[in-house]
């Protein structure tokens, strides 16, 4: 082969490596313009562009929706509406010291599935599904905890911030070294499989710690914690899991991991909290 020859062999190696560090540089100043802070409980560095404001605004969106799609569902009164309220007060209350300028409400619906969320800046859904589950307030304060716990944490933010720059990094791959469409959806889909998967199972381990520590600042027994894990456990054994778990990789391990975190809620439980 001749010199020319091997030179244009030698540039076609070359561009997968060159779209690639490309891809990390802009992906690298991309990170240098987010927030790097520390989650709450955790203190694990995150990187966020999304202001509190402008996840309030999303979420409240969202909220807003959920409502007026569910006017009939909404149960405001009642020993199950009460009960809510009481356990999502205490909560809210803790987590507002992570994030005072959330607005905190929770509604509940009259739906029977197994499930619970909220949305960035605040805003909780509780389907009265999940309340046999929960079989009392810590088995709710279990739950609440949890789910706040993403949005104190601002997982939301940070997903989309990692899908923004997945988003980036395959473009410029695209870009430089010249996929196919079929090809750059490929290279997309490995790339967010490769960003946000795993994430997403250390995001809801995450949550799982701090709701955990939220619940025993708030007042409940951790260890009551186990207990409502162990249920929701057996619930999705030999059929499809609740829904509050369809989403929520979870497996044996679950359980073990809150007990090794009981230590560090033991020590920040403080009992009589919800008077």
């Amino acid at each position: 082969m001749s010199r020319a020859g091997k030179g244009v062999v030698g540039f076609l190696v070359a561009r997968p490596l060159v779209a690639i560090a490309i891809a990390a540089v802009v992906v690298g100043v991309l990170l240098l313009q987010t927030r790097s802070q520390k989650t709450p409980v955790t203190q694990r560095e995150q990187h966020v562009a999304l202001t509190d404001a402008q996840q309030s605004q999303l979420g409240s969106q969202q909220y807003a929706k959920t409502l007026r799609a569910n006017r009939a569902r909404i149960v405001s009164s009642g020993p199950q509406y009460v009960r809510v309220q009481r356990v999502a007060k205490h909560i809210e209350t803790v987590a507002a010291r992570d994030k005072p300028d959330f607005t905190w409400k929770v509604t509940l619906l009259r739906k029977n599935v197994a499930n619970a969320y909220c949305l960035p800046g605040g805003k909780i859904v509780v389907y009265t599904g999940i309340l046999p589950l929960t079989e009392n307030d810590a088995g709710l304060a279990t739950v609440l905890g949890h789910e706040v716990a993403h949005a104190t944490a601002e997982h939301v933010a940070e997903r989309i911030e990692r899908e923004h720059l997945t988003g980036v990094a395959a473009a410029i791959l695209a870009g430089v070294v010249a996929f196919t469409p079929a090809q750059y959806v490929r290279v997309l889909a490995l790339l967010d499989a490769g960003a946000t998967l795993p994430f997403s199972r250390s995001q809801e381990s995450e949550a799982d710690h701090i709701g955990l520590v939220y619940m025993a600042r708030a007042g409940y027994d951790p260890h009551e914690a186990l207990a409502f894990w162990k249920r929701m456990l057996l619930a999705g054994k030999g059929k499809e899991p609740p829904e509050f778990l369809s989403d929520h990789p979870s497996d044996a391990h679950r359980v073990e991991r809150v007990r090794g975190w009981l230590p560090e809620a033991e020590r920040a439980y403080r009992p009589g909290q919800q008077s």
